[in-house]
């Protein structure tokens, strides 16, 4: 009797690790369950507004309570068409700094571009006209919001004290033509000014390359950055885009410009912790 209750109890237990499988009749010991089905989906759970997730609370700095035992957890929010992971501390959306509904963050685009026109003889020699202005209205088709409150009538500027996640991304348009063999730098600087009359400090640079061969089509010349910063309120942010041709011999005429399309320019900021 001691037999057959112990082989009861192994085939009840093996049962109970076996994996569960859904839509197939091929199992396997690698995975706990499985679904699989061409015509039909699973529906994860979901919500209507961020405000009714799991640990929810309005008074904590990033709006949610942190909870161990719910790393990993997924939940849709059908306000803004996009998955949060939880990670312990809060919901992330799947889109990071470009959630709609991210109310720690911003996502800005360009509304005024610049042109760089360019000289080259061996050393190209670019003039930049100045910095793309990063106040293009919101557009929740486009991911553009400011729930950070980050646009001012002529400048960014950060309205809190903290630490932050600041990206960047700035696409060149145009090309050169000329008897030029040799490359093109297209580099993209982050700047700041902490008060109204600090002068501007480069807080991250970051450059994309383009092979020069007697043309230099316009193809994909986007460069982008992403860096953490302690940042006071009051201060600005500025992204300063340069340009610099090296050539092997020849010469080339280039006349570049800024993308203002929101999927290759913009820049976005998330508020990590409030001082």
């Amino acid at each position: 009797m001691k037999k057959i209750t112990l082989l009861f109890v192994l085939i009840f237990h093996y049962a109970l690790m076996a994996q569960v499988t859904i839509g197939s009749s091929t199992v396997s010991n690698q995975n706990i369950l499985k679904v699989q089905d061409g015509t039909r989906g699973v529906i994860l759970p979901y919500s209507n507004t961020y405000t009714t997730f799991p640990k929810y609370d309005a008074a904590s700095t990033d709006l949610f309570s942190d909870y161990p035992n719910l790393v990993g957890g997924l939940i849709y929010n059908k306000a803004d068409d996009q998955y949060y992971k939880y990670d312990g501390f809060a919901w992330n959306p799947a889109r990071q700094l470009q959630g709609v509904f991210q109310l720690k963050g911003s996502r800005l685009g360009i509304s005024s571009g610049i042109t760089i026109p360019c000289l080259a003889f061996g050393l190209g020699i670019c003039l930049s006209l100045g910095a793309p202005v990063y106040l293009a209205p919101d557009d929740k088709s486009q991911v553009l919001v400011d729930n950070l409150l980050l646009k001012n009538a002529s400048s960014v500027t950060i309205k809190q004290n903290g630490m932050y996640d600041i990206a960047a991304a700035l696409g060149f348009t145009g090309g050169s033509v000329g008897a030029q063999i040799g490359i093109t730098e297209f580099k993209l600087t982050l700047q700041v000014k902490y008060t109204p009359a600090s002068a501007w400090e480069t807080i991250v640079t970051k450059s994309n390359y383009s092979i020069i061969f007697i043309i230099d089509t316009q193809g994909s010349k986007t460069s982008s950055f992403s860096q953490t910063v302690s940042l006071p309120a009051g201060a600005e942010l500025r992204v300063v885009p340069t340009i610099t041709t090296v050539g092997g011999s020849g010469g080339s005429l280039s006349a570049y410009g800024t993308d203002t399309s929101s999927v290759n320019s913009y820049i976005g900021a998330r508020l990590i912790k409030a001082y």
